[in-house]
């Protein structure tokens, strides 16, 4: 009767997952996003679920995070699209050059063309937990850039294909590289700045080596929390359940509005450290934006329904502007 007891009374221990996290725990994108996630939707479980945060590069990179994903290395996984050259072209909508100064624009605009299944064929190996994007990119060097004759030559550090075709349209020599390895390639001289998203700025310490931020056009960068679907399939109906309550758009609206106020804490945390930071002048941003549009024209043939990518991305970011 005892043992009937104990076994009648007795909780099967919550399943864990292990959400790796390639950045560190301080990062916006944690401390805004995941770790709020993880509280709410542990407790919606109804002790189903525990959520494992492996920060840095403990569980992998962001080249090799979603390719772990689907294996079943990792559980869940945060990443950035631009390391996953040629596998996610219409979600690199939001990269596309001045479409859009507004960030939450951009990444509810996103999550927008998921929904509706315009670029859904991309993520079938997968299950979304949300798509966001990152504060808009900066030019942070080691010497004031002002005009494109600036450009001239300048090495630049860049972490997706996009920005890496806007430098060197600009005059610049794009060197390819993830976040953790701009710093010292700037300290050895390697590069003499980078363009990057400005919270990745402080993230990265890349503030200890340059000393001016330009603001650039070059659009938003993408970026996801994934799962595993087959584990995602086994979990008990109250962590299905809890899951689905705070994730997609919900969660992606959250990370969206974090991202504006965080895009303008970094830039205004810049300046008082005695950084120079400014803004393309007007007639300079015209000369960019015409020498930037071979991007925008060749994303357009280059991506499957590219045309029809683009003018959904427009027409959801006009409407996200007005809200």
């Amino acid at each position: 009767m005892f043992a009937l007891l104990v076994c009648g009374t007795a909780q099967a221990e919550p399943t864990s997952l292990r959400f790796a996290f390639p950045a560190p725990p301080t990062s916006w994108v944690n401390t805004k996003g995941a770790d709020l996630w993880i509280k709410e939707v542990e407790a919606a479980s109804q002790g189903t679920l525990e959520v494992k945060l492996f920060p840095g590069l403990q569980l992998g990179t962001v080249r090799n995070l979603y390719d772990r994903t689907i294996a079943g290395v990792v559980d869940i996984a945060f990443g950035t699209f631009g390391e996953l050259t040629g596998q996610f072209e219409k979600t690199n909508v939001t990269v596309l050059p001045f479409e859009t100064t507004n960030c939450f624009a951009a990444a509810t605009s996103l999550w927008r063309l998921f929904e509706t299944g315009l670029i859904a064929d991309e993520f079938g190996k997968v299950k979304v937990l949300t798509l966001f994007t990152f504060p808009g990119y900066v030019l942070s060097t080691t010497k004031p850039v002002r005009t494109m004759e600036d450009m001239a030559g300048l090495k630049v550090a860049t972490t997706a294909r996009g920005t890496a075709q806007g430098v060197q349209l600009l005059g610049g020599a794009p060197v390819s590289l993830t976040p953790p390895e701009i710093y010292p390639a700037i300290q050895r001289g390697v590069a003499a700045g980078t363009i990057i998203s400005w919270v990745a700025v402080p993230i990265f310490k890349i503030d200890e080596v340059t000393k001016y931020e330009l603001d650039t056009p070059f659009g938003f960068g993408p970026s996801y929390f994934f799962m595993n679907k087959e584990v995602f399939a086994k979990l008990p109906d109250a962590a299905q359940k809890a899951i689905d309550k705070y994730s997609y758009a919900a969660l992606t609206d959250r990370l969206a509005k974090a991202c504006v106020g965080t895009g303008t804490e970094s830039r205004e945390a810049l300046a008082t450290r005695g950084h120079v930071v400014s803004d393309l002048a007007p007639a300079e941003a015209e000369r960019w934006k015409k020498l930037l549009a071979p991007i925008t024209e060749e994303w357009v043939k280059a991506t499957p329904d590219g045309a029809a990518v683009l003018a959904a991305y427009r027409k959801e970011v006009a409407a996200a502007s007005r809200r």
